[in-house]
């Protein structure tokens, strides 16, 4: 069980990665809540001393003139870091799944903080008041369990599960009458799990409700940006398990639109329609494990693979990124011809719309007028989405999840928090045609079984300039360690000398 320490202010540094921002106007709230609550919850740090969880509270004690701080330690692998920073930023609010930082800040406004915290007193920085938690004790699970059951939100519990998972127990905060303030998510994931007790603070009835508001509503905002963008990127990949025994939807598109896929057998009958519509040389663009590549080769077909992530156990891996890129690059500069291509389940997982662009607008200059383009993606039609917007799962696997909507776009969800996070992409119907109608002048726009689909011809007139953007980005797309594919040079070439321009120079 980790054990709450009072450590110097100075003993700690905060992560460089972290990914919240902070405005002045939270910064205060933060202030507020220092003055009249203390630390009611520990900061999380790594044993070196890298704040994992409170970072702006750090800041505003050392600001208020606070010499120590409470502390939990904890031991975690360098690689994992970042994704436990972003868990534990969502680890203490006891929220909803589809709750999100713009909901969180509406609620606190209704909460009117200020006029609670008038009510009580200042709390000197220097004195055992400022750190409640250090007086946490170890109470019994089974009756807080039954005490605040009809309270307990599963999202938050599958927080709490992944903590707990991780070896990290942060105390409860609790009225005197057993009555959770924060942390009902811990609380139950520590009575699923069967455990016998749990460390709770307890506070008094005239600060609970200020505690409540501050503990579970105060957030800040996420922004991705330098680094912390590029670890979405490269944790795009598609996870090593998830292997297909049977065609994705967008390579059943050219011929069936709405036929369930386990029902799709590669049979005589198939392939002869499959190949009036596809031809037999087709580009797989961004083909993850290489499941449908391998089906359709065994078929017959000429397959072109691109997979710049190519999974690696939890992560990717460079070496076989690069060399799926240079196979791509030297069928390109050779001239091979596509009849088709493909984009499976592939721009779900590209976490940004400017990085979505830049595949479109590859994959248009690969195309002649007759080539077919066919893709499929995730949509705000499907059961997946409706959990993150309407709340609890049916099923097993998505209602034990942990993930949560971020504000940076529309329709996009961070999961795989605590390994490899990654960032999912839901599309509307329209934005998904909108989308496809930059590039093609002929798309068919569709939905299936919840995802969005699309069929294209007729490459739509690009800018030599502009190519050359997406092909500088595409080839070279970071990796873990400050690695980059390192390839632009290779790809303008192929390129210009597939299409007969001078990429290079512009």
């Amino acid at each position: 069980m980790n054990r709450i320490e009072l450590l110097p202010v100075s003993a700690l540094r905060p992560a460089l990665y972290n990914p919240r921002e902070a405005d002045a106007e939270r910064l205060e709230l933060v202030r507020l809540s220092l003055r009249k609550l203390g630390f009611l919850l520990p900061l999380v740090a790594t044993t070196d001393g890298e704040i994992l969880s409170g970072h702006q509270r750090h800041a505003v004690a050392v600001d208020m003139g606070a010499a120590r701080v409470p502390v939990l330690r904890v031991d975690v692998p360098e690689k994992r870091r970042r994704g436990i920073n972003i868990l534990f930023n969502r680890a203490t609010n006891d929220i909803a799944v589809q709750d999100t930082e713009r909901d969180m800040s509406a609620a606190l406004r209704g909460a009117d903080v200020h006029s609670l915290a008038e009510k009580l007193p200042d709390i000197s920085p220097d004195s055992p008041a400022f750190f409640p938690c250090m007086a946490a004790e170890m109470r019994e699970v089974s009756p807080l369990a039954r005490c605040n059951v009809s309270r307990f939100v599963r999202h938050a519990a599958n927080v709490g599960r992944m903590l707990a998972r991780l070896g990290v127990h942060l105390p409860i905060v609790t009225t005197p009458d057993g009555t959770v303030i924060n942390g009902v998510g811990r609380l139950e994931a520590a009575a699923r799990k069967g455990r016998k007790e749990i460390a709770v603070v307890t506070l008094d009835e005239d600060r609970a409700e200020l505690a409540r508001a501050m503990l579970n509503l105060l957030s800040m905002d996420f922004r991705f940006t330098g680094d912390n963008a590029d670890f979405l990127r490269y944790g795009a990949f598609r996870r090593k398990w998830l292997h297909r025994t049977y065609l994705g939807r967008a390579f059943v598109l050219p011929v069936y639109r709405h036929k369930r896929l386990s029902d799709v057998r590669l049979d005589a009958a198939f392939m002869e329609k499959w190949k009036a519509a596809c031809g037999e040389s087709v580009l797989d663009f961004g083909s993850g494990q290489g499941d449908e590549a391998r089906m359709l080769r065994h078929a017959g077909i000429r397959v072109t693979e691109f997979e710049p992530y190519p999974a690696d156990g939890d992560t990717v891996n460079r070496e076989k990124g690069r060399a799926s890129a240079m196979g791509f690059l030297s069928a390109v500069r050779a001239g091979t011809p596509f009849s088709a291509i493909f984009v499976s389940s592939v721009l779900n997982s590209v976490p940004f719309p400017e990085d979505r662009e830049h595949i479109l607008r590859i994959v248009a200059a690969l195309c002649t007028p007759e080539t077919l383009v066919c893709a499929a993606a995730r949509g705000t039609k499907s059961s997946s989405w409706s959990w993150f917007t309407e709340g609890e799962a049916l099923s097993q696997r998505a209602s034990r999840a942990c993930n949560f909507p971020l504000n940076m776009e529309k329709g996009v969800i961070l999961g795989d928090i605590a390994t490899a996070p990654k960032a999912q992409k839901f599309f509307e119907e329209a934005e998904w045609l909108e989308l496809w109608s930059r590039y093609f002048g002929s798309v068919e726009a569709g939905l299936s079984d919840g995802m969005v689909t699309v069929r294209c011809r007729r490459p739509l007139a690009w800018h030599p300039r502009e190519l050359a953007e997406s092909l500088r980005f595409e080839f070279d797309l970071p990796y873990p360690d400050g690695q980059r594919m390192g390839l632009v040079r290779l790809a303008l070439k192929s390129f210009s000398q597939r299409l007969g321009l001078d990429l290079e120079g512009v």
